[in-house]
């Protein structure tokens, strides 16, 4: 018979049952109260991360569509216009880049979701400013993609402040 002890929230083996797990943090000694609050909270905690993994394919997937909007639509919009070809020229430009960060937000998620975010912000205030009346027609997916991208780039930070509080958490990864 083994007198091995397994801490149930990291599966770490201890021959000797430590006070508090040196992995996770689990309080081995704690009354039954401390240790099922401390369980509730490593499962919200990994629930975070694992929605930031969720979020970083949304905010790629709003990257992508920017990009194909801005890459495919000018041929339309711009083609018959005086300055047609600097126009399309231009929107393609900013559509690969978007296309860009939005192959590059798989390896950098944070800095590769928060440039494109200013950048989109930059453009429709722009738009704003420019054209009141442009600006308001697709103004649902304006919100949706500014929402999503704010809402991916919170996650993210909420996501690495945890892996910064333990280290069992910053073994799981969310990219």
């Amino acid at each position: 018979m083994s007198d091995t002890t397994i801490c149930p929230t990291c599966k770490a083996e201890y021959q000797q049952q430590p006070n508090v797990c040196h992995n996770c943090g689990y309080p081995f000694a704690g009354a039954e109260q401390e240790k099922s609050h401390f369980v509730a909270h490593q499962i919200l905690k990994k629930g975070t991360i694992s929605d930031t993994k969720d979020s970083i394919r949304n905010a790629r997937t709003i990257l992508f569509v920017i990009a194909g909007f801005n890459i495919v639509f000018p041929f339309f919009r711009f083609a018959n216009t005086q300055f047609g070809g600097i126009m399309i020229a231009f929107s393609m430009i900013i559509g690969l880049v978007f296309l860009i960060f939005g192959f590059m937000a798989k390896r950098k998620p944070f800095i590769s979701i928060l440039i494109p975010f200013i950048l989109l912000i930059v453009f429709y205030l722009l738009d704003l400013w420019l054209s009141p009346a442009t600006f308001v027609r697709g103004i649902f997916w304006k919100v949706l993609f500014v929402g999503g991208l704010i809402y991916s780039l919170i996650s993210i930070k909420k996501s690495d402040r945890i892996k910064t509080e333990s280290s069992f958490l910053a073994s799981k990864d969310y990219k």
